[in-house]
């Protein structure tokens, strides 16, 4: 076969492209440190880096969710906290005045303490975060609880999605903590109040077993949270792992091997010199030359 003149610079134009391109290529991966810019360069490598994204995406968005779900149990702890304080000083103030030796002056006295103390508890059943009341199941826009002591809420719990197909209750309805009506946490101090008034000593004495009933449920409300605050902690760490190696495999299909990359690329210029020197050499031959 006869090699003409135009075909030998077909060649190394040709030869030329591809190591330009092959040096455009490798320059890009340097500059980015990813290995591919386009889905064209390797389908398959895209689509596993889109998935590894994909999961990344939703690890993160667990994450938020654990986050805010860990506010939200923490802040209801710290009601549950004060709400046990409170109910702690009104059964030592029920104690105190169901004693004989106290005068109707002295239980006036601790009336007016315990009156602070109902309205003080009023005013935690009615807590808000993030201007959501917190004891209203799903009617999150209205009290929990009127000037009367009812429950105004329903029984609905939030749930908060913490991992795939797994939920967990972020509220607790008002009347299962504080009860409703009369019956309820306000409405017993609010009898108390009225009983040290009156100094109805039975009614005073049985303030104490009602204010003990109601501190168990606070400490059972507790403990409630406590567990799904430590359930959240292991979850959010298992989250973690989760990333590190979703990441890790992320990292292995798309970050480029900088001191490979490097390698490759004076491999790749010296090749460039080559052929620009043999094109040079070729081209500056004679006809004469070839016909040798």
């Amino acid at each position: 076969m006869r090699i003409t003149s135009i075909s030998i610079f077909n060649q190394l134009t040709r030869s030329l492209h591809n190591n330009l391109r092959v040096l455009s290529k490798l320059s890009n991966r340097l500059a980015t440190g990813k290995n591919i810019s386009s889905p064209s360069e390797d389908i398959t490598v895209m689509g596993r880096s889109m998935d590894y994204k994909v999961t990344l995406n939703e690890l993160n968005q667990l994450r938020k969710n654990i986050d805010e779900a860990d506010a939200l149990l923490s802040y209801t702890d710290s009601v549950m906290s004060v709400m046990a304080t409170t109910l702690t000083r009104s059964k030592e103030l029920a104690i105190q005045g169901s004693t004989d030796t106290l005068t109707d002056v002295d239980r006036a006295a601790l009336a007016r303490e315990i009156l602070v103390m109902r309205d003080e508890v009023v005013s935690l059943s009615n807590s808000k975060y993030r201007n959501r009341y917190l004891f209203s199941g799903f009617k999150t826009n209205i009290n929990a609880f009127d000037a009367s002591f009812n429950y105004q809420g329903d029984s609905g719990e939030i749930h908060v999605l913490i991992d795939r197909g797994s939920t967990m209750s972020v509220n607790i309805p008002g009347d299962s903590v504080f009860g409703d009506g009369a019956t309820s946490i306000m409405g017993m101090l609010d009898q108390f109040y009225n009983d040290l008034i009156s100094g109805n000593k039975a009614g005073i004495q049985g303030a104490v077993d009602s204010i003990d009933n109601a501190l168990d449920t606070i400490a059972d409300v507790r403990a409630e949270m406590g567990a799904k605050l430590r359930n959240l902690d292991e979850q959010r760490l298992n989250l973690d792992n989760r990333g590190f190696n979703i990441q890790t495999l992320l990292s292995n299909v798309e970050d480029a091997d900088i001191a490979d990359t490097v390698s490759e690329i004076s491999k790749t210029e010296v090749a460039l010199q080559s052929l620009r020197a043999a094109g040079a050499e070729v081209f500056s031959k004679s006809l004469l030359d070839f016909l040798r």
